[in-house]
């Protein structure tokens, strides 16, 4: 299975992460970069789709295949089913973390969806299917793992948020309002629990390589590349962003060379964000 990453550094040995939506894509180049450096991580993945949602979300299968490639590796990974909308599988999901690992040290909270709606088309579905993955889920992420945290005085919290946090984006308000808390409750949060030794920080990506990207594109009708279509703000033309490139930002965020950066909001955009 392609796409592990190796490395001789080992910076996160003896650390333990659980990646949210960790079971493809950005979440699971998280999960194989912290690991290879050394980290136990934890993916833990909804493994069903969402109503209007306009792409598929991971599979069992998924998760599975995932949690395989890693342990064969020589990591040691548990996958877990986990919906971050639910307050309940969310605690049972840290709680089983500690029971495997023993502690609990970076968090990235991952887990995101997206549709495209006009305001008068968003139905109330749509909306709280977006927020309560995008911005619950990551509170309830954040309720459970804390309390581990400052037991241990030491942790690393990374959100992934958007570029949709820092400027509006067209037919997805519900996204926009989301990502936008996302990045309040990141400063808001990093105020908190400073004391305690733990960093919380966001990044927030432009357009990544991802196979919700058709999805979107099929649910606007696009007749053109979509990848291309929405990096259409980007600075940067001619290369793509892609999960790599979060989990670089990732890795660097739950390290401890990063030890002095808390309540920060890192674009990983191409620019886009420098267009105000």
């Amino acid at each position: 299975m392609g796409g592990a990453v190796t490395s001789g550094n080992k910076e996160f040995s003896g650390k333990t992460a659980l990646i949210t939506g960790g079971a493809r894509n950005i979440g699971l180049a998280v999960a194989r970069d912290l690991a290879a450096r050394g980290a136990s991580v934890a993916i833990a993945d909804i493994c069903k789709d969402l109503e209007t949602v306009p792409y598929s979300l991971s599979t069992n299968d998924d998760l599975e295949k995932s949690v395989a490639e890693l342990i064969s590796s020589g990591v040691n990974a548990i996958g877990l089913t986990c919906d971050v909308r639910d307050e309940n599988e969310v605690s049972q999901t840290v709680k089983r973390v500690i029971e495997e690992f023993g502690k609990l040290d970076i968090l990235v909270n991952n887990a995101g969806v997206v549709s495209l709606f006009s305001i008068g088309q968003l139905s109330e579905t749509a909306w709280n299917e977006v927020l309560d993955v995008c911005l619950k889920g990551s509170f309830f992420c954040c309720k459970y793992a804390i309390p581990y945290m400052i037991k241990q005085h030491y942790g690393k919290i990374v959100n992934i948020s958007s570029v949709a946090g820092l400027r509006g984006l067209g037919l997805s308000v519900h996204y926009a309002a989301a990502k936008h808390v996302v990045n309040g409750l990141t400063k808001a949060l990093a105020m908190e629990v400073a004391d305690h030794n733990i960093n919380v920080n966001a990044i927030c990506p432009g357009t990544v390589e991802s196979p919700m990207l058709e999805g979107l594109a099929s649910q606007i009708d696009l007749d053109k590349d979509a990848y291309e279509h929405f990096s259409q703000g980007h600075l940067i033309q001619g290369q793509r962003i892609t999960p790599q490139d979060i989990a670089n930002a990732v890795r660097w965020l739950a390290s401890d060379e990063s030890r002095f950066l808390t309540g920060t909001i890192i674009n990983v955009d191409a620019g886009w964000s420098a267009r105000g």
